[in-house]
């Protein structure tokens, strides 16, 4: 019964606290590859609070505290180790053929993920700010205003950067065509 209670809270606050601590995440890294990582330990603490019965006064400033001590945790151990973390996989995830719906173009839907992986493996050659205006952009469905707003960046600046990289990809995507 307590567990149930302490899921409900737990997600209760990661519904209303998620897009916040994710904008804040991607912000603050200096790797969009660590994204995933970092945000999971946050939540991961602050489900381990909860079961605690830790009392929490404030909790959207609570959890960007986690995130900005999970953030300074992770960069201290990645320099002072030197490791880095190369390969992006969001966890290969398998449907069994039978229960994909018959309208479903698989082939498509196949060639997409594999230019999306190019394409993520062409952006991580670029700047991490060019990478953060894409995740912000493109992921998050972020308006250029917004990206403004977060990264504290001229708009003429990030609209340069869009434009300028796609531009980029579009060539580079050709170019691989062939």
């Amino acid at each position: 019964m307590i567990d149930q209670i302490n899921l409900k809270k737990f997600n209760d606050i990661y519904d209303k606290t998620y897009n916040k601590v994710l904008k804040f995440v991607v912000c603050k890294c200096s790797n969009m590859e660590d994204v995933n990582d970092i945000v999971q330990e946050i939540y991961i603490e602050l489900y381990e609070k909860i079961t605690e019965n830790y009392d929490i006064q404030n909790i959207e400033s609570y959890v960007i505290g986690i995130s900005k001590n999970k953030i300074k945790k992770h960069y201290g151990l990645l320099y002072k180790f030197k490791t880095l973390y190369l390969n992006h996989h969001d966890g290969d995830e398998f449907e069994l053929i039978e229960n994909i719906p018959s309208n479903v173009d698989i082939e498509s839907i196949t060639i997409r993920d594999v230019d999306l992986e190019i394409i993520w493996k062409q952006l991580k050659k670029k700047k991490i700010i060019i990478q953060k205006i894409f995740y912000l952009y493109y992921n998050l469905d972020f308006t250029i205003k917004e990206i403004v707003h977060e990264l504290h960046l001229n708009e003429s600046y990030i609209k340069n950067c869009l434009y300028r990289t796609l531009k980029e990809l579009q060539k580079f995507m050709r170019k691989d065509d062939k």
